[in-house]
């Protein structure tokens, strides 16, 4: 089922405006702009998901033990300099 497109009203791009920004919705808009507002959020929130699961945790866990213990050795390495 296709919809035809057309221009957002001011209270449809006000809710799509907060949506993409975080904001929390106007309760003083109308009904078409709620639908925005919760089809962005929604469509936000799904693609931050998305994006956790290609994610590997694992190795950034790795990485920044190493890069904490590489900056802790060089900070050792410029005392015993002094």
């Amino acid at each position: 089922m296709q919809q035809q497109s057309r221009p957002l009203t001011y209270d449809e791009r006000k809710a799509a405006e907060a949506a993409f920004r975080g904001a929390p919705f106007d309760p003083q808009l109308s009904e078409s702009a709620r639908k925005v507002y919760l089809g962005i959020s929604s469509a936000m929130a799904n693609k931050r998901h998305e994006a956790f699961q290609d994610y590997d945790f694992s190795q950034t866990a790795v990485k920044a033990k190493s890069s904490s213990t590489e900056l802790q050795n060089r900070s050792r390495a410029k005392s015993s300099l002094w």
